[in-house]
């Protein structure tokens, strides 16, 4: 039986205090941005995409399904409003998301979708590998 490797324990936890409901989303932005270089209206606009789609998620499970509504006028509308931006700007922006990547084909990267699980715990965690063995180039 082949034994399984495991991770070590982290050596550096941090906590941040932050609500669904208000600026987990934004956090996660933050968090990224060294990865994907958004300016500070993206990562609001990409945080807005997120919270939104993560209330899809409460009633949708399809992800193809999830990232078509997303898409839809009403919820850009939606994401507009809550960002307090015109619907004209909010296109702009989300121009400027396609040319990064960030959005392609009408869906936005996987890479920057949470994966909240529902555990009851109220704690999400973000886990960042360095490898620091991989040979300079």
């Amino acid at each position: 039986m082949e034994k399984k490797t495991r991770l070590p324990k982290p050596n550096n936890a941090f906590t941040v205090p932050s609500s669904l409901e208000t600026d987990f989303f934004k956090w996660w932005c933050i968090f990224l941005n060294p990865l994907v270089g958004l300016t500070e209206r993206e990562m609001d606009v990409v945080a807005s995409i997120l919270k939104q789609r993560y209330e899809l998620s409460m009633s949708v499970s399809d992800p193809v399904v999830l990232d078509t509504l997303l898409m839809t006028d009403s919820v850009k509308r939606k994401i507009a409003e809550s960002c307090h931006i015109t619907l004209k700007y909010f296109y702009v922006v989300l121009s400027g998301l396609r040319k990064k990547g960030i959005i392609v084909n009408n869906t936005l990267d996987s890479r920057l979708i949470p994966n909240i699980r529902h555990d009851g715990s109220g704690v999400f965690q973000l886990l960042m590998l360095f490898n620091t063995d991989r040979p300079k180039s």
